[in-house]
């Protein structure tokens, strides 16, 4: 069965970018903050009977949803980003291996990189 309300979505650009900032990081999560979406428009284009009867202000919606949704989101939408484990890394040194986990973990910057720094547990 045909939706009654069948449009066509197009964005432009096709594929919206995000911008997410870290903005903590703990041995479990990392945070993050949506700094910008990057979405220009929004249209719609009836494919229907009953869509062409809707696409007048259901284009009008679609052109103020861009603005609505970075206003509602940009700076504001923060996220945990789940760690399936603790920063670190097993090294196997002469049949020997030697675990090192970030117990600590600091977010920063360096020359405009992201850099993780902290204090290490080694075992």
């Amino acid at each position: 069965m045909d939706p009654l309300l069948d449009f066509e979505v197009v964005l432009d650009p096709t594929e919206p970018n995000v911008t997410l900032k870290a903005t903590g990081l703990t041995d479990t999560a990392l945070s993050a903050t949506l700094e910008k979406i990057v979405l220009n428009s929004l249209s719609l284009y009836p494919k229907s009977d009953a869509a062409k009867l809707a696409a007048a202000p259901a284009n009008l919606l679609a052109a103020a949803a861009p603005a609505v949704l970075k206003g509602a989101l940009e700076g504001k939408k923060s996220v945990d980003i789940p760690l399936d484990k603790p920063l670190g890394t097993d090294i196997t040194v002469q049949g020997q291996t030697v675990s090192v986990k970030l117990t600590s973990p600091e977010l920063g910057s360096h020359d405009g990189m992201l850099m993780v720094s902290g204090t290490f547990v080694v075992s």
